[in-house]
């Protein structure tokens, strides 16, 4: 099983203190690893809706890399900002990206449903509760943006792999 480093959880426990009682939730490979599944990290993802998006801008002013604000690619749209958590401005530290009311373009052209966090499992990171998303919903992420190869390892890696609606850990689960 993967096990995130002490700076990436670090960061994780500050956000979701400081986010406490607002709406959000951790996605993408962080939170499958802090669901059991075994996924290279390489930063932390906050998707929630525009608000939190943008008090994030203000509650982590000090660490921010690029202004919270709102961003239109040619797949993504969102209240996008980036974050450099518990580095130095020399030195690199922990990546975060926040995305408020984030949306997808699909492989037809079309923007899917708005992602704003509240779709969550609650869980006990180092005694500290924090949100992430459901299995089910990065499934279905990682297929809207056409990233097969992420999709098809998860999905190797659920107990029934068959199953479309896969069993969503028990919120009460502490998994550190």
């Amino acid at each position: 099983m993967t096990e995130l480093p002490i700076e990436m959880k670090n960061a994780m426990l500050k956000i979701a203190q400081a986010l406490s009682g607002r709406v959000y939730a951790f996605r993408g490979t962080v939170s499958l690893v802090l669901q059991g599944l075994d996924m290279n990290v390489d930063d932390v993802d906050v998707v929630c809706n525009k608000e939190t998006a943008l008090d994030m801008g203000e509650l982590f002013s000090d660490y921010l890399v690029r202004e919270v604000k709102y961003s239109e690619s040619s797949k993504f749209k969102s209240y996008f900002g980036e974050f450099n958590m518990d580095g130095l401005p020399a030195q690199a530290g922990v990546k975060v990206e926040v995305m408020g009311n984030w949306q997808i373009k699909n492989t037809k052209g079309v923007w899917g449903e708005i992602h704003d966090g509240s779709r969550r499992v609650e869980l006990i990171l180092d005694g500290q509760q924090v949100y992430v998303t459901p299995i089910k919903e990065e499934l279905g992420v990682f297929m809207e943006m056409g990233r097969w190869n992420a999709y098809h390892k998860i999905k190797r890696q659920l107990p029934d792999a068959k199953t479309e609606k896969p069993k969503e850990p028990d919120p009460q689960l502490s998994l550190f």
